[in-house]
């Protein structure tokens, strides 16, 4: 009978530390996030560990991933099942994410920054700052050399590959050269996803004074003016006369496609025609030294284009964007070209 109760207590000692056993062993199930960067980027796979410095992920494309916690912005945890189906849904892609959809070297496209995203360019010249106040309207602030000004830019997305939007842009200069702000209003449309896509723009800018057209009735003065260097004898006096303006026509094509994980190839190009009119002006008290000549000008006959090409490349280390490029100018009489360099930090 002892024999019997000592054979029982150690099977079930057996059994139970072999219990223990399996269930130590045992694997946990396991843990998928996605994880988003703060320069847009997107990695998803396995958790495997997580410190305070970093979190380790097994991914479909790159196997074991080290990711620095700085560079995060938010995680989020994936059902096995929602994992399976998105890995699926990207086989044979990369999980990268465009972080500058919304613009181009400089032209917006129709694709919003979300809420509460931003990013700070700078090409040293020009530098701007742009923030999602909602999924719908994005604001901006331009600093230069010349002057200062702000943008508003307001959209929504129309169908699963097609966004527009309108805005403006507002500049004043600090030395005086403009005699009130200047300003560009826009409307345009975007096709295509965030990595590959096409945008019309079309805008108008503020008219500036061309000169003075032809000179309908004016009278005789014969008082004197000092004028340095010498003395001027103003003995037209014109009341009536055609004030000539000019205002800009801008055509905007503008496209992206991305050629890498972290490149895109940009194109930005602008057609721009001077519109010319005239506007009769009367009850002037205008003075000259002699009737001033005008002449009779063709109101289509000013243009010019802006041509652009080049690649932006999103830097995996610290998040910054650099776009690089060649801009070319061609006038009726004139052209040239020019690098373009800018850096981009989303935030």
């Amino acid at each position: 009978m002892r024999f019997f109760i000592l054979l029982l207590a150690a099977t079930i000692t057996v059994n139970f530390s072999s219990a223990q056993t399996a269930s130590a062993s045992a694997p946990s199930d396991p843990s998928y996030v996605r994880l988003v960067m703060f320069d847009g980027t997107s990695r998803m796979g396995e958790m495997l560990e997580s410190t305070e410095s970093e979190i380790v992920l097994e991914t479909i494309q790159l196997g074991v991933v080290r990711v620095p916690k700085y560079l995060v912005k938010g995680m989020a945890t994936l059902a096995a099942r929602e994992y399976e189906q998105l890995v699926k849904a990207f086989e044979g892609r990369e999980l990268a994410l465009n972080p500058q959809s919304s613009r181009y070297f400089f032209a917006p496209s129709g694709i919003q920054l979300q809420q509460g995203e931003g990013y700070f360019q700078s090409n040293i010249a020009l530098n701007s700052v742009s923030f999602g106040v909602t999924e719908n309207i994005t604001i901006g602030g331009l600093l230069s050399v010349f002057g200062a000004g702000g943008s508003v830019k307001i959209g929504k997305q129309l169908g699963s590959n097609t966004y527009a939007s309108f805005g403006g842009i507002g500049f004043m200069d600090y030395y005086g050269e403009f005699e009130r702000p200047i300003g560009l209003v826009f409307a345009n449309m975007t096709w295509g996803t965030e990595d590959r896509n096409i945008t019309f723009n079309v805008g108008t800018g503020t008219k500036f004074e061309r000169g003075i057209g032809e000179v309908h009735a004016y009278t005789t003065d014969s008082t004197e003016y000092s004028w340095n260097p010498g003395q001027y004898s103003y003995s037209y006096i014109v009341t009536e006369y055609d004030q000539q303006w000019v205002r800009p026509l801008l055509v905007n094509i503008s496209g992206m496609n991305r050629i890498s994980e972290n490149r895109w190839f940009i194109t930005e190009n602008y057609f721009v025609r001077n519109v010319q009119y005239t506007t009769r002006i009367t009850g002037a008290s205008l003075a000259y030294p002699y009737l001033p000549s005008y002449n009779n000008f063709n109101p289509q006959s000013d243009g010019f284009a802006i041509l652009s090409m080049g690649i932006r490349n999103l830097s995996t280390r610290n998040g910054w964007l650099w776009d690089y490029g060649m801009v070319g100018v061609l006038g009726g009489d004139f052209g040239f070209a020019a690098p373009w360099v800018s850096a981009t930090l989303a935030f």
